[in-house]
């Protein structure tokens, strides 16, 4: 293996886990998590991106995730039910 090979391979691990090798924008990571059934797995999911790509996250970012959800569920069901379960 040449040194080249061996360096992207370390490059990809980091703490002893593999790294997102394509890497994200907030704003691609905020998408993919609408894209959840749920709010709890969006939130996840939303995280798990957000660490990969070695960023953080943000009351804001909860916020919007909130609202989206709230809104695809309907206002009225979700003060009555709160946010539907897994």
């Amino acid at each position: 293996m040449s040194h080249s090979l061996w360096y992207t391979i370390y490059k990809m691990i980091k703490n002893g886990r593999k790294q997102n090798v394509v890497p994200t924008t907030r704003k691609q990571n905020m998408a993919a998590a609408k894209t959840c059934k749920t709010y709890n797995k969006a939130v996840g999911l939303f995280r798990a991106l957000q660490w990969a790509n070695n960023m953080g996250t943000h009351g804001g970012d909860f916020s919007e995730l909130e609202t989206f959800f709230i809104e695809k569920q309907g206002l009225v069901d979700y003060v009555e039910n709160g946010f539907k379960k897994d």
